[in-house]
């Protein structure tokens, strides 16, 4: 045996005379750094509030899927209409104008191509307008929406496989638009399902889906001033930077018109309209704020009549989703008579819908009165209204019932929670998340809903139903 000094000179000869090789097993390696121009693009698409095609909003980043040991036992869903080629205003007020102005640049000795178009705008020298014949295409769906409607029904399919085959009967109101989303949305479904018209009038029915024209006090006028004054304000940097690629003079509804046809034509041809490459960001999120500050009026918190136009469908789906599974929560109502075993329901309607059902629960609001959240001078960039993530086409809001299984609080078994979905994303509802996922108990959801009707269920009242009920009464 060496002694132990020689043993350690000859292990020390040993290990010097050994290839260097790093020890890293122990140490942690970070990530590769990752910069937010490698992963981010950004896409004009996203936002443009109301006319856009149909995309799943990424809502509050909570998982899609149901929370952990808990599975939707019922689900109801408003949905709006599929792509439109546009609807009246829009077309009348800022994209008719700009279509007659480009046209003026025709050459005859052209062959049908626009002179003058350069840079960034030379598209519009053999560029073909959506819109063919607008007195036929107005306000109906296009094709491009009927292929749409299937793939969400698809999507709805492979997401509640054993609730959508329930289904029996869907309500629609008789606009073709809504009607004929709702005829191939269910192409997607493997059974038969009967379309019923909505009754406007019926407000305590569950298919009384468009509250705004059974009211006769609501007008889509709130907002207007504001947004023209909005448009003012933005498009003047706009057209300075465009202007020169122009042959005609540009004015900033002729900026809005352009901007509107980005996600019509897109929302039409299937394709992204080679106009949304024409502006940059930030004019895009201009236009978005423009349309968030309109329809924060017109339909959001900035509307008095928006909750009291929210609440009858949250309501009546929270009457409906009592009636299941009655003995797993307090508030219970006695069994649906003639029950057939439905548990999903839909119903098509319009863009002003969603809006009003998450007014009602308080999504998309900041703690700012909407006076301050929605200045005319400036955008305001932490606001949380933000309409292209609830209406574009196809847009949806839907309302979950989960029955979970485990320990709550001293409780261990089975207890109901209530999820909002909003294109996809689970939404938390303010007021209320208690439940696994940032879902709301059962009871707590029947009781916000039934507090909210105390203060918001004069339906009537609000919208001066009852004075042209007493001026006929009157008048017999």
């Amino acid at each position: 045996m060496l002694p132990s000094k020689v043993a350690d000179i000859v292990a020390g000869i040993a290990l010097a005379s050994l290839p260097l090789v790093p020890v890293v097993a122990s140490l942690q390696i970070p990530l590769p750094s990752r910069s937010h121009s490698q992963t981010y693009r950004f896409d004009a698409l996203l936002h443009l509030p109301g006319i856009s095609p149909y995309f799943d909003a990424v809502g509050s980043g909570l998982e899609a899927r149901a929370p952990q040991n808990c599975e939707v036992t019922a689900a109801s869903y408003l949905i709006r209409h599929a792509a439109i080629y546009a609807n009246d205003a829009d077309y009348e007020d800022y994209i008719e104008p700009f279509l007659t102005k480009i046209n003026t640049t025709y050459i005859s000795s052209s062959g049908g191509r626009r002179r003058g178009w350069k840079g960034p705008l030379e598209f519009f020298e053999t560029w073909v307008t959506p819109i063919e014949d607008p007195d036929k295409q107005l306000e109906q769906i296009t094709p491009s929406g009927i292929e749409d409607s299937k793939k969400v029904g698809k999507h709805l399919l492979s997401r509640y496989p054993t609730l959508v085959p329930t289904m029996k009967t869907i309500y629609a109101d008789t606009k073709s638009r809504t009607h004929d989303t709702a005829v191939a949305f269910i192409k997607a479904f493997p059974q038969t399902i009967e379309i019923v018209d909505i009754d406007l009038h019926n407000r305590s029915s569950f298919h009384a889906q468009d509250p705004h024209k059974a009211c006769k006090a609501f007008s889509k006028s709130p907002g207007n001033d504001e947004l023209a004054t909005f448009i003012s304000h933005y498009t003047p940097a706009v057209i300075s930077r465009l202007e020169k690629y122009a042959p005609v003079e540009l004015d900033g509804n002729d900026i809005m018109g352009m901007q509107q046809l980005c996600g019509y034509e897109s929302a039409i041809r299937g394709e992204k309209s080679s106009i949304c490459d024409a502006f940059t960001d930030a004019e895009w999120m201009a236009y978005e704020y423009a349309w968030d500050l309109k329809y924060s009026l017109m339909v959001g918190h900035g509307n008095p009549l928006s909750s009291y136009l929210g609440f009858p469908w949250l309501n009546t789906t929270s009457q409906l989703m009592s009636k299941f599974h009655a003995p797993r929560h307090s508030d219970s109502i006695p069994e649906i008579p003639d029950d057939d075993g439905q548990r999903f329901f839909l119903a098509f309607t319009h863009r002003e819908v969603p809006p009003f059902i998450a007014t009602a629960l308080g999504l998309f609001n900041s703690s700012n009165s909407y006076a301050e959240e929605f200045p005319t001078d400036r955008i305001n960039w932490s606001r949380s209204w933000r309409m292209a993530e609830l209406i574009p086409f196809l847009g949806h809001v839907g309302i979950e019932k989960l029955t979970c299984s485990g320990r709550f609080g001293d409780d261990v078994g089975e207890k109901e929670f209530i999820r909002i979905i909003a294109n996809s994303a689970p939404r938390p509802i303010p007021k209320c998340q208690d439940g696994p996922g940032a879902s709301c108990s059962f009871d707590r959801f029947t009781d916000l809903v039934r507090k909210g009707m105390d203060e918001y269920g004069d339906f009537d009242g609000i919208c001066k139903n009852k004075v042209d009920v007493e001026d006929s009464l009157l008048k017999s």
